[in-house]
């Protein structure tokens, strides 16, 4: 057993305290990166206001010092999938379900995965570089991580039914470091859905990282979907990598938390290679919703498309900075970013910033943004039929997000998170539950 604070049997503050390794099995390897991890993590400074990867950022919510180390509690009850090829539940990072219902697919703990695929994840198994400003934070993740979910699906293997992660955070102060990595083998195919939830109304801080690399001609679908509460902060961080002729879909629904980071990394890392990066934000209150994306190409002839759409009500704020980046002799790229933001309150504030790094010849790539506010005539349209305004504005803004929605192209997945934002629609009382 090896651990770098014999203090306490709980860490005091995941943000102050070093953490313990005191999980029995793990390697050295994995230990010295750990160690490294929070030496980094103490090292590297808070962002500050000239940093570029933070601008518009409210730097006043980086509090983070009364979230802790809670023991794990029983998970609640939760209407997930009806039907899954593999299912795992933690609560305050440990693992109270781990099944898998379809063969071809595994589902593994960290330590299990280190023991069957040491060499596979020992480049992985590192603070996750997003490159977009948030090292300090892949430091505090990989320094405090405790487990992980590893999803490994074998060459030509499909999988017709999703995997689904759910996460929970319980108790006043908890904290959660959860991770995902999903290994496609070449030519397989594979669907994702994680949920990251509140147990209660206490106030719980979430730092996670998913990790998907796609083999030669594979196909993933990541969905990942926020519904902690109003009092908790999350903070995620993502990178994709798609080999040659593969397919990644990434798509994160914000449905919730008081504050909200996430930065996504896909390297576009062989010919013929697809990534797909697809958000739906709904931000109410005081809530900021703030996203950093990289679509870096790194050889010819591969293709991004990039769709984020952001429904705002009261005094919220949301944040977008995406670039695109096409490396030298990355040429015949096939690039696109869109960000769209949906103002429903006078008061809201939505800060968009795309851009462009072109470094090579023959590329068709575009970028933009639109901010506006409902449609009047809309509005009316609905009106004139005998539905209340309240009503409207909730049709028309799901119409809204159902570009998104659709483009996950799986019927059960896209099904869900309709509920979802239905249901996120009834709680900020836009129209009265039942309609």
């Amino acid at each position: 057993m090896t651990t770098l604070s014999q203090t306490s049997p709980f860490v005091p503050s995941v943000f102050l305290d070093a953490p313990q390794l005191t999980h029995a099995g793990q390697p050295d390897w994995f230990v010295d990166s750990q160690r490294k991890a929070w030496e980094d993590f103490t090292n590297l400074p808070m962002p500050g206001r000239k940093d570029e990867n933070w601008r518009f950022a409210n730097l006043g919510l980086l509090q983070f010092d009364a979230f802790k180390r809670l023991p794990s509690q029983q998970a609640p009850d939760f209407n997930g999938l009806e039907k899954t090829a593999a299912r795992v539940v933690t609560v305050n990072d440990s693992t109270t379900l781990r099944e898998t219902t379809t063969n071809g697919v595994q589902v593994l703990s960290l330590n299990d995965a280190m023991a069957a695929h040491a060499e596979v994840l020992k480049s992985l198994l590192i603070s996750p570089d997003t490159k977009l400003g948030g090292l300090k934070f892949a430091a505090l993740h990989h320094a405090q991580l405790s487990d992980a979910t590893v999803v490994i699906v074998p060459a030509n293997a499909e999988i017709n039914d999703p995997v689904e992660i759910i996460h929970w955070l319980s108790g006043e102060g908890a904290t959660s470091f959860p991770r995902t990595i999903i290994l496609a083998g070449e030519n397989s195919r594979v669907t994702v859905v994680e949920h990251h939830l509140t147990a209660n109304g206490d106030a719980g801080f979430s730092c996670g990282a998913a990790q998907i690399v796609a083999s030669r001609g594979a196909g993933v679908k990541y969905v990942q979907i926020n519904r902690h509460n109003a009092a908790s902060k999350f903070v995620h961080l993502s990178t994709v990598r798609c080999e040659r002729d593969a397919q990644v879909k990434h798509a994160t629904f914000n449905l919730g938390s008081g504050y909200v980071r996430s930065e996504t990394l896909s390297l576009i890392a062989g010919e013929g290679s697809r990534s797909d990066m697809l958000s739906v934000s709904l931000a109410s209150a005081g809530q900021e919703i703030d996203q950093r994306t990289l679509q870096d190409h790194l050889t010819p002839r591969g293709f991004s498309d990039l769709l984020y759409k952001n429904v705002l009500f009261d005094q919220s704020k949301t944040i977008f900075a995406g670039l695109i980046r096409v490396d030298r002799g990355a040429h015949f790229t096939d690039a696109y970013q869109k960000c769209r933001n949906l103002l429903l309150s006078d008061e809201c504030e939505a800060n968009s910033m795309p851009g462009l790094e072109i470094n090579a010849d023959e590329v068709k790539c575009s970028h933009g943004s639109t901010t506006g506010r409902l449609s009047e005539e809309e509005v009316f349209y609905f009106r004139s039929r005998g539905i209340e305004r309240e009503a409207a504005e909730h049709m028309i803004s799901l119409g809204f997000t159902m570009e998104v929605i659709a483009r996950l192209e799986c019927p059960v997945v896209e099904a869900m998170i309709v509920r979802e934002v239905e249901s996120r629609f009834v709680e900020l009382e836009r129209v009265p539950a039942g309609k």
